[in-house]
């Protein structure tokens, strides 16, 4: 190490790193809180939408979208993995525009929607263990490679 950096670095008192992990922990405590709050409002407006299925309809395919992506950016910041993947799988089918009459298409929206809001709701973080790799398989979504 230079003479220069060694000039710069000092010793942390035990205190004060014990203080700024608190500090952390009360953080990433309020941080889960917006983000569960964030989720659940995002999984109310999913719902509220898909209530009047308009599937031809590009607005509303384009909002259910934007929907199902936010969610599938999130999920990787508080380790819900799963949350990405299904809301991945989701974003792919409302692309689709080949299922956009297809009875199929409600079934699967309807499906991921439930899929997405039950992840939250038993808490299956990572990627859900074996519990993920069911829903997956009943989801028919392939499972990422690891």
């Amino acid at each position: 190490m230079s003479r220069m950096l060694r000039n710069k670095v000092h010793v942390i008192p035990q205190e004060h790193l014990r203080r700024m992990e608190i500090a952390a922990s009360i953080a990433m405590l309020e941080l889960s809180t917006g983000f569960r709050r964030h989720v659940n409002m995002t999984l109310r407006d999913m719902f509220v939408l898909m209530s009047a299925p308009r599937h031809g309809d590009d607005a509303w395919r384009a909002r259910l979208h934007d929907l199902a992506r936010d969610l599938q950016s999130v999920g990787g910041s508080f380790d819900y993995r799963l949350l990405s993947i299904v809301g991945e799988a989701m974003c792919r089918i409302i692309r689709d525009e080949g299922l956009a009459t297809e009875d199929d298409l409600q079934r699967k929206l309807a499906a991921y929607a439930a899929a997405l809001d039950a992840i939250i709701r038993i808490d299956l973080r990572g990627d859900g263990g074996d519990d993920g790799r069911a829903l997956l398989s009943v989801l028919r979504i392939p499972a990422p490679a690891a």
